[in-house]
């Protein structure tokens, strides 16, 4: 008896994933440009963002595990106020935070520049690395060429290595989300076209591009795997059978996410996480 109903509920969940793949199968794909990618497009091709814990996503089992605060930042990390700076660096850096913080209705690029100056303090942009803010990355698209607008995004000279996108929706109701792993799909398009065109190079199947957004200064993270197949069903408009999962971990912090970077306490932990994410940008 119990046999028969473990049966028919193992039914009822194929056939709703069935279902379920179906109608995703069947959902409009039209030629849009990355900052236009919305859930829907995720659906289309069959993009799934999952929620990873500290220890899966960065590799430790505490937030007391991360990295310590380089010490270039030891002032920018206990410091409140920018009046009570003592050199005219963290001072800098503090008055970037404190506009990105309450940025107004056409000042999104005071988050953007704070994520890159920040960026810059932390070492992402060591040796021949540089930082780029809104760089346009071409993104063929249901046989068509759009863009990928990025908020900042680092580079060296044949790769996109990081990209950063800014939460508008102070502005809109754009999701950022969605934007970057369309940005990602875009880099692994230009970086590919750079080691076939340029190097001389295989191109590669998969790439895992590493990508942040940004609601004010509080930071979230990924790890975006874009395969061969993925890109393109991107290309010519197909739903791909095989599903592309993105991992997500959202900072767990003693103040509330909306205080950002602007609470100390917040501050010195996501530092910590920004010294960690480090790793992933090779």
């Amino acid at each position: 008896m119990s046999g028969v109903g473990v049966g028919q509920g193992q039914l009822r969940h194929s056939h709703f994933f069935t279902l379920s793949l179906a109608i995703m199968a069947n959902l409009i794909r039209s030629a849009k440009s990355g900052n236009d990618w919305t859930e829907n497009e995720l659906a289309a091709y069959n993009i799934h963002v999952q929620e990873q814990n500290l220890q899966d996503f960065f590799g430790v089992a505490s937030v007391e595990a991360l990295p310590d605060v380089q010490a270039s930042l030891s002032t920018f990390s206990t410091t409140e106020d920018r009046s009570n700076a003592p050199d005219d660096d963290t001072y800098r850096l503090l008055h970037f935070l404190d506009l990105a913080h309450t940025p107004k209705v056409g000042q999104e690029a005071a988050v953007d520049l704070f994520a890159e100056k920040l960026l810059n303090k932390l070492g992402y942009a060591q040796g021949r690395r540089i930082i780029m803010i809104r760089q346009a990355l071409p993104l063929f698209i249901c046989g068509s060429n759009c863009s990928a607008q990025t908020d900042v995004c680092v580079l060296d000279s044949n790769d996109i290595l990081l990209l950063v996108q800014e939460d508008k929706r102070l502005d809109n109701n754009a999701d950022p989300e969605p934007q970057v792993i369309a940005e990602a799909i875009a880099a692994f398009q230009r970086n590919n076209f750079t080691r076939e065109r340029e190097l001389h190079l295989p191109v590669l199947h998969q790439m895992v591009i590493p990508a942040i957004t940004m609601y004010g200064t509080f930071p979230t993270f990924y790890k975006i795997t874009v395969t061969a197949a993925l890109n393109d069903a991107v290309k010519t408009g197909v739903f791909p059978v095989a599903a592309t999962n993105v991992y997500r971990h959202v900072p767990r912090l003693p103040r509330r996410n909306s205080d950002g970077m602007k609470n100390l306490a917040n501050r010195s932990i996501l530092l910590r996480y920004l010294e960690a994410f480090r790793q992933f940008v090779v």
